[in-house]
């Protein structure tokens, strides 16, 4: 008798868990339908929102629901939990069949806010990646590198730039280049924002933004070049003229 009831009982808590991620799963796409960005990120910790450019995530959210239309259903497939007693990581594994196809979902969350979540569809395809709905977030980052280049904020402006970027040219070379164009151009007087456009080819996804620059010596141009490597852009290149 009492292992019929812990078996009873072990069955509710299973059915309960899963009800549980399937919520989960019908918020974090309901927000996705709504289209708005804040939705989405309200329900996401810190350490997932640094890894995001509304931007993209915005486009993302678009491509979604102009190919696949709006979630009709979740069939939850899976769930686990790890990581202990204090702060367990959870993951929810659904399908979700949406208005023209249907959907793979992985969402991980820890102490109900979203820390991961991965979305596979043939009907949204590897392509959905056009550019971020607005560039106003990386116009500011150019200007603050340039700002921070020119200004012998070298240090500052180092740690701006990807890895990848690093490994190309280290710190000292970099604060050298700043000084030699600082010595022929005299002190940065200010930056215009001209254009943008998007770059996209076999190699990767950029944006590419123009500035013009106006030193107390000599005028100039400076093209900085911005990578989109999952849903956040980063500064992997710049060009000064």
């Amino acid at each position: 008798m009492h292992q019929f009831r812990l078996a009873i009982f072990a069955i509710l808590l299973t059915a309960m868990a899963s009800a549980v991620q399937a919520d989960v799963q019908e918020d974090f796409f309901k927000a996705v339908q709504s289209g708005k960005a804040k939705e989405l990120t309200q329900q996401m910790r810190p350490e997932l929102l640094v890894e995001i450019d509304v931007p993209v995530l915005t486009a993302w959210m678009n491509a979604i629901n102009d190919r696949l239309g709006p979630f009709k259903s979740i069939q939850q497939t899976g769930t686990t939990s790890e990581g202990g007693l204090t702060n367990p990581i959870k993951t929810s594994e659904a399908t979700i069949q949406f208005e023209r196809g249907t959907a793979s979902s992985t969402l991980k969350t820890m102490g109900g806010k979203l820390i991961g979540f991965n979305v596979t569809s043939n009907e949204l395809g590897d392509d959905w990646f056009k550019g971020p709905t607005e560039t106003k977030l990386y116009e500011e980052l150019g200007q603050t590198f340039i700002k921070r280049f020119l200004g012998g904020q070298t240090d500052e402006a180092y740690a701006m730039c990807h890895p990848a970027l690093q490994q190309a040219i280290d710190a000292e070379a970099f604060a050298q280049m700043s000084q030699q164009i600082r010595e022929n151009a005299g002190a940065l007087k200010s930056t215009t924002f001209t254009d943008s456009h998007m770059d996209i080819s076999d190699d990767g996804q950029y944006l590419l933004l123009n500035y013009n620059i106006n030193c107390a010596e000599a005028t100039g141009t400076c093209e900085i070049k911005i990578q989109f490597v999952g849903m956040k852009g980063h500064l992997l290149g710049y060009d000064f003229e």
